[in-house]
């Protein structure tokens, strides 16, 4: 507890001796928060309570893109918490960059999601009886948050400053292949101030353009590899997975998606070695074991080239069911492997029609494989619904043709 309280002292002086020597500039706008947050960890880890604080910039670029289209702010954060039960991990220290998505931006009301990715260690790393725990961690971070300013008319004193009410949900995991490991999740409410100090007057956002609401269509190939256990030393089980979708805009960085997905992962066929004990209760050797069918619905969000998800699946094609006990008796906590899935997607496209891919596929907070592809994107599929493939073209254009003397 004392480390805990030493540790957060510090890094909270050192964030605040460092603003202090900024000075306001009209042209770099920013704003400083402060969160204390109290909440319940998952696994038995009971309460749990801690400061964050973070520095948020508007992404500007040349389109100003925060205040024209009412794209996403960039923040950065740094935070530490202690939990009630969890003596193998106590304190968590984090930080992890976000979006901070706006939905409502009123002059006194706001309203925004905020999403991050990002690392913490564990001061203490705990052993196998209590889980292993790596000395740095996943994390990633989910919330709502609302924002009420003191003053009415941007720019005057008391409207720099925001009362914050919100709600995050923070998820660790050792992003490692292996599965037995010390993994929990956060979910806490949060009351907070915000400052923005360098502004006069604060320019308004205004209405975001119209997003063109077309039907876009993608499929991509993807595959990697994976351990099941500690024990498997240097075995890896190969996995892939094709996946077909359509996904509609609904907002300039917001959009919806349905699609299926067909997956194979080797690591579900208990004949291959007497260590794969948790899927020992396949006496066959059955290839069909090892693929399994789904169809999924995606939530999105896109900023230019950049697009990240979750899509949360059922499996309409699943040959196995993973029983309540192994051979060693050991329990599976997780059932929802027998009937769903999620995966956690992020997107880059190199081309209009190109991407790479990144995914991970779990089974609740129980990471099963991760994934790297590429894949073909019609953007605007819907608007050749007629004749959709009769546009489709690999050919380069050549720059010669499209000059004008």
């Amino acid at each position: 507890m004392k480390l805990f309280k030493k540790l957060t002292f510090v890094f909270l002086v050192a964030l605040l001796s460092a603003f202090s020597e900024i000075h306001a500039q009209q042209n770099m706008i920013f704003r400083m928060k402060t969160d204390f947050f109290a909440g319940k960890v998952s696994n038995g880890g009971g309460d749990c309570y801690g400061l964050e604080t973070d520095l948020e910039l508007p992404m500007y670029g040349d389109e100003k893109l925060d205040y024209t289209f009412n794209f996403p702010s960039l923040g950065f954060a740094l935070g530490a918490f202690d939990t009630q039960n969890f003596s193998c991990v106590d304190p968590v220290i984090y930080t992890y960059p976000y979006f901070l998505y706006p939905i409502i931006h009123k002059p006194v009301f706001e309203l925004n999601m905020k999403f991050g990715l990002g690392l913490a260690t564990f001061v203490h790393h705990g052993d196998s009886v209590s889980g292993k725990v790596f000395p740095v961690t996943g994390v990633g971070s989910a919330g709502l948050y609302m924002d009420f300013a003191l003053g009415k008319y941007y720019g005057r004193p008391r409207s720099q400053w925001m009362i914050s009410l919100g709600a995050n949900v923070m998820g660790y995991h050792n992003a490692h292949v292996i599965r037995r490991s010390k993994n929990f999740v956060v979910a806490d409410a949060v009351l907070g101030v915000r400052y923005t100090p360098n502004v006069n007057p604060l320019p308004r956002k205004e209405k975001p353009k119209k997003v063109r609401r077309v039907l876009a269509m993608e499929g991509s190939l993807q595959g990697g590899a994976q351990q099941l256990d500690r024990d498997d030393e240097i075995h890896l089980y190969p996995n892939g997975s094709l996946s077909y979708g359509f996904y509609l805009p609904i907002t300039k960085a917001w959009r919806l998606g349905i699609g299926g997905d067909a997956m194979y992962n080797s690591v579900y066929d208990g004949t291959q070695r007497t260590i794969n004990k948790r899927y020992n209760f396949i006496t066959e050797e059955d290839p069909m074991t090892m693929f399994r069918a789904g169809a999924f619905f995606a939530c999105d969000f896109t900023i230019y080239r950049l697009t990240a998800g979750v899509h949360v699946g059922a499996y309409l094609y699943d040959k196995i069911i993973v029983p309540d006990y192994d051979e060693d008796g050991e329990e599976n906590t997780n059932p929802s492997e027998n009937y769903m899935y999620e995966k956690l997607v992020t997107k880059y496209y190199i081309t209009k029609n190109f991407y790479a891919l990144l995914q991970i596929k779990t089974h609740y907070t129980e990471v099963e494989c991760a994934e790297m592809g590429f894949g073909f994107a019609v953007p605007d599929f819907g608007s050749r619904i007629k004749h959709p493939f009769g546009r489709i073209s690999l050919k380069k254009e050549n720059w010669k043709e499209l000059k004008i003397d």
